[in-house]
């Protein structure tokens, strides 16, 4: 059985039944397949000459603005093509959860949660149809289980303090109308928590920075060694977040590194 197979049997299934769930499922499986095929070492292997390399990537981006020219904007998903659906283990699917798939959602839990029980009624049915063993079922609804409540956590982490910004992340009165000093933006791992601040590490910068001010309903739901995508601003003596993405888990690993940002008036 092939993976792509394995995924299209999936979803013409669901087109059949009329299911409500088809349109979120074709997303899902269309960020997997797009997980794999661009960081998975499912085809990072094939070496090819630079000079071919370069006329694909040429021949993809020549495709992809027709594409754009006709309105679509959608491009479909790659084709796994001949992958066999064995290549598929638990390290794909920890990082697909616990990373890639944070980083498509962002802070819609509803849309995690949905996405994490289409996978799991995928990896149930793949055991009863004995397309997978019995062993390696059992690992991916281990895994998704041990990340499930990781994931809805850190999404409404990412819910909240995405509001937390928009309304203008809690600027004291004493420092409105004062500009910024210095900006930071990265992916900052929360190295110390209190209910109203965190401080975040950068492992490219020699100090933390900090502390950040934080509402107290996301303090409640943020551990150490999260990692959240962000960007900061010092306006006085507190640093402010000034723009924030995902935030990850900290039981999966993502780089903490300071970006090299245009600069900014302050």
């Amino acid at each position: 059985m092939l993976l792509q197979e394995a995924i299209d049997h999936t979803l013409q299934q669901l087109a059949r039944q009329g299911s409500e769930t088809l349109e979120s499922a074709t997303s899902c499986f269309s960020a997997l397949s797009e997980y794999l095929w661009q960081y998975s070492d499912l085809f990072q292997e094939e070496e090819e000459p630079e000079e071919e390399r370069l006329e694909e990537w040429e021949e993809s981006l020549n495709q992809h603005m027709d594409q754009l020219m006709q309105g679509d904007t959608e491009p479909a998903p790659p084709d796994l093509r001949d992958t066999p659906l064995t290549a598929l283990h638990s390290d794909h699917l920890h990082d697909f959860v616990g990373w890639y798939m944070l980083r498509e959602l962002g802070p819609d839990s509803v849309q995690v949660e949905q996405w994490l029980q289409l996978l799991r009624d995928w990896f149930n049915q793949l055991g009863e149809k004995g397309w997978i063993t019995g062993e390696c079922r059992a690992s991916f609804l281990a895994i998704l289980n041990d990340l499930q409540p990781e994931a809805i956590r850190v999404a409404k982490a990412a819910r909240l303090l995405l509001h937390h910004v928009r309304l203008g992340g809690g600027v004291p009165p004493r420092l409105r109308g004062q500009r910024f000093a210095q900006f930071v933006e990265g992916h900052g791992r929360v190295a110390a928590l209190t209910e109203r601040s965190l401080c975040l590490h950068f492992d490219n910068r020699p100090t933390e920075v900090g502390p950040v001010a934080i509402p107290a309903a996301v303090a409640a739901l943020l551990r150490e060694g999260d990692v959240i995508d962000v960007e900061l601003g010092l306006r006085g003596d507190l640093w402010l977040m000034v723009d924030v993405g995902p935030v990850y888990p900290c039981g999966v690993y993502v780089e903490a590194e300071e970006f090299e940002g245009l600069e900014k008036l302050t």
